[in-house]
């Protein structure tokens, strides 16, 4: 995903996660993000924007406003959703099941970048062109580490390092898959119409594309009769610009990929066993737990 949209990324995103892949590594590791999320995303934009001291104590209190707002707002419904995938987890489940999940998460992704573009227009308005250079760079860096990681490797490798992450992600919530379950993700994988290449050109260009639309975005602030709802709305495009691209093309293929997910997460549960099942279902149950007490 594109730095710009790093309000939905580090909150909403992070907790999407849950519902289908529970990638993180236990319950314990969500209370603790959690509260500290104002004070890891305040160090984590810094690193990007260069912030004068204002920005950056502008920046902490509109992420403990957002904070705040979440806990009360959205987090109950997030927990409700991870309720309805344990309802689920006993059973087999069809691709639409699947992506009726990932559609409600999607909904949850959307109001946390509404409600964060109000609170990040006023700081994104005060970024100088040499804070947009210094982003420029940063986001290069980070493509060069995208690259070491999966553009240099042979194709065997890189389908390696795939596989293994996909089956350490899925045996955090099923436990231990057995090697039919494994040939299947790796098969999926080897199916998948994801690609680096194209990944890469595709970040590169939203970079771009995203980079012009902030300097228009602060050069017309500075001229009368500035709208700042249409800068919120413009704000907030970027924001969805990962998972909702403006481009037809990157959207289609975006939700292409979408579908395949949605079938693919299908096939595999549907070959676990009751144990596992049961197991996801308790890690699931953990989840949700911890959401609640962070309410």
């Amino acid at each position: 995903m594109a730095k710009i949209s790093f309000w939905v990324r580090i909150i909403a995103a992070s907790l999407a996660a849950v519902v289908l892949s529970a990638s993180l590594s236990g319950c314990s590791a969500i209370k603790l993000g959690y509260n500290q999320l104002p004070e890891i995303s305040s160090w984590w934009l810094d690193n990007y924007a260069n912030f004068t001291d204002t920005q950056a104590a502008q920046t902490k209190q509109a992420l403990k406003k957002l904070q705040a707002w979440h806990r009360k707002e959205e987090l109950p419904l997030i927990a409700d959703l991870l309720g309805q995938a344990q309802s689920m987890a006993p059973h087999s489940i069809s691709p639409q099941q699947a992506c009726e999940v990932w559609g409600k998460m999607e909904k949850r992704i959307e109001a946390v970048a509404l409600e964060s573009s109000r609170l990040a227009t006023p700081i994104v308005l005060q970024l100088t062109p040499r804070q947009l250079r210094h982003l420029e760079k940063q986001w290069a860096v980070k493509n060069d580490d995208w690259k070491k990681d999966w553009l240099q490797a042979n194709a065997e490798d890189r389908l390696k390092k795939r596989l293994d992450a996909t089956v350490d992600r899925f045996s955090d919530m099923y436990g231990d898959l057995n090697t039919e379950q494994v040939k299947l993700l790796k098969q999926q994988i080897e199916q998948s119409i994801w690609s680096p290449e194209v990944a890469l050109q595709n970040r590169i260009k939203r970079q771009q594309a995203q980079l012009q639309i902030l300097q228009n975005l602060i050069q017309e602030s500075t001229k009368p009769g500035f709208n700042l709802a249409q800068a919120e709305k413009t704000v907030l495009q970027l924001s969805l610009q990962s998972v909702r691209p403006q481009d037809p093309v990157l959207l289609n293929l975006q939700l292409q990929i979408e579908q395949q997910a949605c079938v693919n997460f299908s096939q595999l549960h549907n070959t676990t066993t009751p144990a596992q099942r049961q197991k996801a279902q308790r890690r699931l149950r953990a989840y949700e737990t911890d959401l609640r007490d962070l309410i």
